[in-house]
């Protein structure tokens, strides 16, 4: 019997946006509310891909305080430190200059310098510098085309550079060939459309639709093609609306602490990650931070229950992680907050992500890591 196993990631889609819609639930009728992984899509996507934790795939954020392997140590000498802020905050600029150096250091995977300072960058490494869906993209650790090829199942896992119709025609070709018996089809604009309208905007029932009719589409296509399909939905986490704005960067930069001397730090979104240079900038910050409004300090049992207690402190000595709905802006992914956002506590409702099935789930779907674990499941389906 010719079988086939699709494995639809709809990045954002959370638990909160889909519980309530009566989105393919004819074909998809077994839905489950999965735990997000602590971090954003950069930390989540290699835990879907592997089934690991980020202590093990060490992805989390992407930058990290690394000032002796920095491959942006040209910039210091560049001088677009000096540049004025009309040009070097551009949006266009920006994205133009992250191609450029992607290309000169043979970058494959996702690289985007976003809102990172030019005078700071060249302390940093960046984690992302490999295509991570590819064989031996999140080496050493195997991720889901490793595993694939070792258990020789033939599969079709998306281009992520492309659009999502590029994607979904590239997929339909495939099974129009049925020579494929795995696919992983990735697609991303939800994430976009919810970070500019939020869960609520009246664009979310258009796209929904969109993809809907898509599905069937795809649904369609495997089943003319194939004996027996097996389809599913998920996604990495949700989105939260925007309740307020914390200036971080300036109550840390106020207390005339040298960057580079006496500290790092990485402005996210949601999140302040650390690093201490000395022990007075330490007690500084950290009394600083214990009063920093909308916000509170990951204690070590935090760490070790998401996973990101890295023994190397690789992403921060201190995590300070936002309320629910606050952000940080200005801050180095971007100048000004989103109308939405994720990267917030796991726990949170906004936070939970989906999965929907066209047949019952008997893996145990306690976080987006698990959703490995049923991928290999079907990988074993589909060699029997």
């Amino acid at each position: 019997m010719k079988k086939i196993a699709i494995f639809m990631f709809i990045d954002a889609m959370g638990w909160e946006i889909i519980k309530d819609r009566s989105f393919l639930k004819d074909l998809l009728p077994h839905r489950y509310r999965v735990g997000m992984q602590f971090g954003y899509s950069s930390t989540a996507i290699p835990t879907i891909l592997t089934g690991e934790k980020p202590t093990v795939h060490k992805h989390l954020s992407f930058y990290y305080y690394a000032p002796e392997k920095s491959p942006f140590k040209m910039m210091k000498y560049l001088g677009l430190g000096m540049l004025p802020s009309s040009i070097a905050d551009r949006w266009r600029v920006r994205h133009i200059l992250s191609k450029v150096v992607a290309r000169y250091y043979g970058f494959t995977g996702y690289f985007e310098m976003y809102a990172m300072p030019f005078s700071r960058i060249h302390l940093f490494d960046y984690i992302e510098k490999t295509d991570i869906f590819v064989p031996g993209g999140l080496s050493p650790v195997k991720n889901l085309a490793d595993t694939l090829e070792a258990n020789r199942i033939s599969y079709h896992i998306s281009n992520w550079r492309l659009q999502e119709s590029q994607n979904i025609e590239a997929l339909t070709k495939d099974l129009q060939k049925g020579e494929i018996n795995f696919a992983f089809l990735y697609t991303a604009a939800m994430d976009g459309l919810l970070h500019r309208v939020t869960k609520d905007g009246e664009e979310i029932d258009v796209k929904m639709k969109w993809y809907e009719d898509n599905i069937r589409k795809l649904m369609k296509e495997a089943q003319s093609n194939y004996q027996d399909v097996y389809f599913t939905v998920f996604s990495d986490h949700g989105m939260t609306t925007l309740a307020g704005v914390v200036d971080m960067k300036r109550e840390v930069e106020k207390l005339g602490l040298i960057f580079g001397k006496d500290y790092a730090a990485v402005y996210d979104s949601t999140m302040v990650r650390l690093w201490f240079l000395n022990d007075s900038a330490r007690d500084i910050i950290l009394e600083t931070l214990s009063k920093a409004p909308h916000s509170h300090i990951l204690d070590d049992m935090e760490l070790k229950k998401y996973s990101i207690d890295f023994h190397d402190h690789m992403y921060g000595d201190t995590i300070l992680l936002m309320d629910p709905g606050w952000q940080i802006a200005p801050c180095d992914m971007g100048l000004k907050a989103l109308p939405g956002m994720h990267g917030f506590a796991p726990e949170h409702e906004d936070s939970y992500a989906a999965l929907l099935s066209s047949d019952p789930v008997d893996t145990q779907l306690g976080c987006v890591d698990d959703y490995f674990r049923l991928m290999r499941e079907k990988m074993d389906w589909l060699r029997k």
